[in-house]
C-alpha cells in the first residue's frame, strides 16, 4: 500500500527567531569580511614578524567571531519535516524556512518502538548507554493538538529519536510498520487529557 503523509514542526516564536538569524547572519557576515581582509594584509606583510603577529592574531579572531556566529545563526531558526513515504520516515532538519538537511531516513522495518515520551518505555530506552537519543524538535514544549512521540529505531546502532507531530502521524505509521511496535502502555491523546483534567 502506497502512503504519503507529511508534517512539520515549527520553532515557537518563529518570527522573532527570524529576526535574530537576520542579525546573527549580517554580523558573521561582517566577520568574514574582516577575515578576508585581515588575511590579505597577513599575506601581504609576511617578512615582517611584528605585522604578522597583529595581522594574524586579528584574522584569527575574526575567523572564530565568524564561525561562532555562523554555528549559532544555524542554530536559531529551526524547525523539522516528518514525512512518510510507504516504507520509510524521512527527517528533515529545515534552518530559516530555506536550508534543509536530511537528519534521517527511517525503514519502517527498523522500527522497534513507537510512543509517547510519557511512558516508562521512553525513560527506559532514554536511560540505556547503547541507544542515542535524537531531538527532532526545537521546542520544550509540545505545540497545541501535538505531542512528543519517539521511535526507537535499528539506524546505524540504536537510536531513539523525538518528534513533536500530531497523532494522525502515529496512526499513519501505524499502517505501514508492523503492530507490535505500537508501546503497550500508549495512550490516546484525547484520552490522555481527559485523565489529566
Amino acid at each position: 500500500m502506497d502512503l504519503f503523509y507529511e508534517e512539520s514542526a515549527k520553532a515557537k516564536n518563529e518570527a522573532k527567531k527570524e529576526k535574530k538569524y537576520a542579525v546573527l547572519n549580517i554580523l558573521s557576515n561582517v566577520f568574514m569580511v574582516i577575515g578576508i581582509l585581515i588575511s590579505i594584509f597577513f599575506v601581504l606583510f609576511i617578512p615582517d614578524v611584528g605585522f604578522m603577529i597583529f595581522f594574524g592574531t586579528g584574522a584569527l579572531t575574526s575567523w572564530g567571531m565568524w564561525f561562532i556566529l555562523f554555528k549559532w545563526k544555524n542554530s536559531t531558526n529551526v524547525s523539522y519535516d516528518y514525512a512518510i513515504v510507504t516504507d520509510e520516515i524521512r527527517i528533515s532538519k529545515v534552518v530559516n524556512t530555506n536550508k534543509r538537511k536530511l537528519v534521517a531516513r527511517i525503514a519502517t522495518e527498523a522500527i522497534i518502538q513507537v510512543g509517547d515520551v510519557d511512558s516508562t518505555s521512553y525513560d527506559r530506552f532514554k536511560a540505556d548507554p547503547n541507544v542515542k537519543s535524537v531531538i527532532c524538535t526545537s521546542n520544550e514544549e509540545a505545540a497545541e493538538d501535538k505531542f512528543f512521540m519517539y521511535i526507537l529505531a535499528d539506524y546505524n546502532g540504536r537510536k531513539l529519536f523525538v518528534l513533536e507531530c500530531r497523532e494522525e502521524f502515529l496512526i499513519n505509521l501505524m499502517h505501514v510498520t508492523k503492530r507490535t511496535a505500537l508501546d503497550r502502555d500508549y495512550v490516546a491523546q484525547e484520552k490522555k487529557k481527559q485523565q489529566q483534567v
